[in-house]
């Protein structure tokens, strides 16, 4: 049975804590001297790591209060400092370099729809229709694990889709080359495009790296 807490049986205890500091010599390092670090991208396209993070500030230099929820972390590039804002996966939409690729093959795989429920991990969902208002929503989301990415559609792409217009097949023939061609589809692929292109986006690296990140110790800068 659980005790019920009171004053005779409740108790403070005193525990020591480790407080690390950033520095500059013997010198504490300032909020002015914090924000003149470069923002640089500590998280690569591949989801690993541009250099050695150092640690997390719990301070926001750019005033980015309504931005999706990140962490500050203060990484070393060689020989120099700097700072990153590294989103956290469940946050808000992702960007990656092949997402607008894989919306765009998922709709001339004819494998896009309207958004429903329950989607599947890399469904895209297209929808014209946000927040209330109509319009050309040009862009795909899908999700995959707890990220979720938006990719950009182009108008004609859209007005097709919504009407129900094929692809057209020349047109598909070249996007299918140009994939070839940069090595993001194998010679000879057949079928759906999308798949081999959903593969390559790194997910489940991201959250582990970022999973790493939030183990960081909390730097403590000055005034």
């Amino acid at each position: 049975m659980t005790k019920q807490l009171t004053t005779q049986n409740a108790m403070i205890t005193t525990a020591t804590v480790e407080v690390k500091t950033l520095t500059i010599g013997s010198k504490q390092v300032s909020l002015t001297l914090f924000r003149q670090l470069k923002e640089q991208p500590l998280v690569a396209e591949d989801g690993t790591l541009n250099g050695e993070p150092w640690g997390v500030i719990n301070y926001h230099p750019d005033k980015c209060g309504e931005d999706p929820e990140h962490l500050h972390v203060v990484w070393q590039d060689g020989e120099a400092l700097r700072r990153s804002a590294v989103q956290l996966p469940h946050a808000g939409y992702h960007s990656h370099p092949l997402a607008s690729l894989y919306v765009s093959a998922r709709i001339i795989d004819g494998t896009a729809h309207a958004p429903r429920s329950h989607p599947e991990p890399g469904d895209v969902m297209l929808s014209d229709k946000v927040d209330g208002t109509w319009h050309y929503y040009r862009s795909g989301r899908f999700v995959l694990g707890t990220m979720s990415y938006r990719g950009q559609v182009s108008a004609g792409q859209l007005k097709d889709w919504r009407l129900g217009v094929p692809v057209d097949s020349e047109y598909a023939d070249t996007f299918r080359d140009a994939l070839v061609e940069t090595g993001l589809l194998p010679r000879g692929a057949k079928g759906e495009m999308a798949p081999h292109l959903l593969r390559l986006i790194p997910a489940g690296q991201y959250q582990d790296t970022v999973d790493g990140l939030e183990e960081l110790p909390q730097l403590y800068i000055g005034g």
